[in-house]
């Protein structure tokens, strides 16, 4: 039987937990649904052991963590151009 075809979501990059370093998909992993502040909220819960972190890709500090790639890549760019 040959394997599903995966979908868009498949290309997402996987969160790895800072405290067990298991890799998974972050998607459905908030922590509290209860929590009023839960919507659009970006801390996720490890399945292996529960421990609460922020995604790395979103929110302020991804935007600033692209920014900086974006800069470092230009200027290794610039500087290999002679």
């Amino acid at each position: 039987m040959p394997a599903p075809a995966l979908g868009p979501a498949a290309a997402l990059p996987l969160e790895r937990c800072p405290l067990c370093a298991v890799e998974f998909d972050a998607s459905g992993q908030g922590c509290r649904p209860s929590c009023p502040m839960a919507t659009g909220c970006h801390v996720v819960c490890c399945p292996s052991c529960g421990y609460s972190f922020p995604q790395e890709n979103a929110g302020l500090a991804g935007r600033l963590k692209r920014f900086l790639e974006q800069r470092r890549r230009a200027s290794a760019e610039k500087g290999s151009v002679t």
